[in-house]
Parts: structure tokens; sequence; C-alpha cells
């Protein structure tokens, strides 16, 4: 179906490139016909599909969890890859333990819109982009090609986390592992992971850190040497203790050890080399989340990086930004403005370069500009061609729409 796409991405990089003679000499770019997700036209991705090649996991990223523009694009690339290119599993940030559970309920007849408040990241649950994307995914479960849901985060806060984990984990310890489901050591891990799940951060006390500890390593003798591979096998309980490990870690350090991603990238590769073997995988979260190349300390690396180490080439990260416009901050839940590009920096270039409002952009060597972030300043600042491999590039930007 796409034996054409490579001579079309020439010919629309061709017809942009005249106009951006400010640009680095190997940046392409193309245009996007629309952000809407129902054009299902796809001819104007065959570039995207192209800058891609075969890898397996493509990690579609977002600077803020606001922007509608991005979401809708996001969407619309879903679609593309998951119709046409074979994608059949996403992965999203959401805590792994709760997507795990609302997929099995989806099993038994519930409908994941109804299942996300409280349990899937409140800005894809509750904005009408974001709900956007869970209703695709049902659509998709019903009356299409389904789409494999799962989630990598390993920091858990939903309703069913805070209600189910430890419940359900202490089931399964008692019918596989009946020594590790209760006594003092028991005792300590639950009362020092439940206040984890309401993303309370105080360290406890000495003695039940230590019991926290020692009955985590248990656990992880126990259940991760497993080959198991399906929700609720030892292998699967495993990714979840080690995630609360991590959500253990990275608090009661006040971020000073920060595991959080780490295991998120964990995660990921557990997904898709043990649950979904073989299948190609669509990562969305926030770029701090899927951008390669990022090490903000030795050995605490971010989960894009963790993926990219394991998989090389076959793992695609893909940007999103923007010179102008508004977006709704997840922080505070204010309207926020895009701040003006730097002069020099590649979106002030494409901001004047770009013959279309929305343009897909790639570079076959890393693009030495400063480019726009305004969600993670504490990072380093990423480039196209080193921390994501392809860029959409939009003019302007409006804020998600909260519906619940």
């Amino acid at each position: 179906m796409f034996a054409a796409r490579s001579c079309l991405a020439l010919a629309l990089t061709l017809a942009l490139h005249a106009s951006a003679a400010d640009l680095p000499p190997r940046l392409q770019q193309w245009p996007v016909a629309s952000s809407d997700p129902a054009h299902d036209d796809f001819r104007d991705l065959l570039p995207f599909a192209d800058a891609i090649g075969n890898a397996r996991i493509v990690g579609l990223g977002e600077q803020n969890h606001g922007g509608r523009g991005e979401f809708q694009l996001k969407l619309r690339l879903l679609r593309f890859l998951h119709e046409r290119l074979g994608f059949d599993v996403l992965i999203l940030e959401s805590g792994f333990f709760d997507v795990g559970q609302i997929v099995r309920r989806m099993e038994q007849g519930e409908k994941l819109d109804d299942m996300a408040p409280g349990n899937i990241f409140f800005m894809y649950a509750n904005s009408a982009e974001g709900r956007a994307v869970l209703q695709y995914v049902q659509q998709q479960k019903t009356g299409g090609k389904p789409l494999a849901l799962a989630g990598f985060d390993s920091q858990h806060s939903g309703l069913l986390s805070q209600t189910e984990l430890l419940k359900q984990l202490q089931a399964f310890l008692q019918k596989s592992q009946p020594a590790l489901a209760s006594g003092q050591d028991w005792d300590a891990y639950a009362q020092a992971a439940q206040p984890l799940f309401a993303m309370q951060r105080a360290a406890p006390p000495a003695g039940i850190q230590a019991g926290f500890q020692r009955h985590n390593a248990a656990l992880n003798s126990a259940l991760c040497a497993s080959s198991e591979a399906a929700i609720h096998s030892a292998g699967w309980w495993c990714q979840v203790v080690k995630s609360v490990q991590a959500q253990a870690t990275t608090y009661w350090s006040d971020n000073m050890n920060y595991q959080r991603d780490n295991q998120m990238g964990d995660n990921a590769i557990w997904l898709a080399e043990r649950l979904f073997p073989g299948k190609k995988a669509v990562v969305w979260g926030h770029t701090f989340h899927i951008a390669r190349g990022f090490e903000p300390a030795p050995g605490i690396l971010q989960s894009g990086e963790v993926m990219h180490r394991r998989w090389g080439a076959q793992y695609k990260a893909v940007q999103f930004s923007t010179a102008e416009g508004r977006f709704l901050d997840y922080t505070n839940m204010q309207i926020g403005r895009v701040p003006q590009p730097e002069r020099g920096s590649l979106e002030y270039q494409l901001a004047r370069s770009a013959s279309a409002p929305i343009v897909g952009v790639t570079s076959s060597s890393v693009v030495d500009l400063p480019q726009f972030t305004f969600d993670y300043a504490t990072q380093p600042l990423g480039k196209l061609g080193q921390h994501w491999d392809v860029l959409f590039f939009a003019g302007d930007i409006g804020p998600v729409k909260m519906s619940r």
C-alpha cells in the first residue's frame, strides 16, 4: 500500500525546501493536511511512515498535557499507525496496575470512557481531546480493528490502586506464596505502600521502611523469576511490585533518587516483549517520558532513553512543538500562553519558513539550533535528531477543553 511513499515524501520535501533557506540543509519538512482526527486521507502522512521506517515502537510525546491541536494530531497519527501501519498496542502514560484492571473490566463489557475518571491520568480521562483517544480505543474494540491498551507509569495514584492493589496482591499471594501474604513484614509493606497511592511523599518510620524493604526483596524473589506473561500473572505482579518500589524510592528521597522513569521504561519493555510479543506499539505520554537521550544523573534515565537503549533504531520518538498560542496548564488548570520562541531557534525559523499551518520535520543529522520546550525546563533542551526523530510543528495551538 505504501510502496510509493518515498517518492511522495521526496516531492513534498523538495517543494518546501526552497522556502527554508535559513534552516539547516539536512532538514526535511513536509505539509500536514490537518490535525483533525477524522481526516482519514493519510497521504500527507506517508513521509512520517518513511521517517519511522521499520520501527516497532513509536513514542508520541506532548510538551504539556493541555494542547488541543497536539492531542488531535496525535490521535490522527495513532489512527494512521494503527489502521495503516499495523501498530496494534497503545501504551499510555497511566498506572500499570490501574490500566491492567481496566482492561480486565473491559473484557467483561465495561466501557473505557466510563472507567477512566480517577483511574486514567486526569488530562486524558477528563478533557474532551483525551477522551476522544479513549473512545477511539473503545470503538476499535467493539467495531473495528482491536487496539490493545496498557499503562506504563510506575507512579500509581488511581482509585483502583488506592482501593484494590494491595488487596489483590495479597489475594494472589495467598494462592501462590501464602507465607508472603501475612506477617509482620507484610503489614509493614502495606502500611508503607498505601500512602504512596495517595501521593503522600513523607517517608514512614525507619522500622516500617525496613520491613517494607525486606518484604519487597522477598516479593521480587518470588515473582520476578516467572516467565508468565498475562495480567495478574506472577510476571505481571513483579512489574507492579517493582513499580511500588520505584514510587517509594522516588518519593522518600524527595526525587533525589528519581526512579519513576527507569521503571516506566522497564514496564514498557515488559509489556512490549512479554505481554505483546511481536506486536508494534505506540507509547503515548509527555515528551519528558518518551524522549531519548536524557540521563539527568548517572543511572537515572528518562523512560524514552531506557527504551532506546533496549531497542535502538526500533524505537522512534516524536515531538510536537509550536510558536504561539495557548494551552491548559495541567499543574494549576490555568490557561497559559506559549512563550515567544527564541530568535534563531528551530521554531522561530519554522514559523517563518513553513508553507503550511502544520509541518512534519525530520533531519539526517542533529539539528544544532535551540529548540523550544515549555514544560520540562529542568532538563537540557532537546534536539531533533538526538532526542526525537520526528518533529511536528504547528504555528499556533489552543487549550484542551475539560469536559467533566
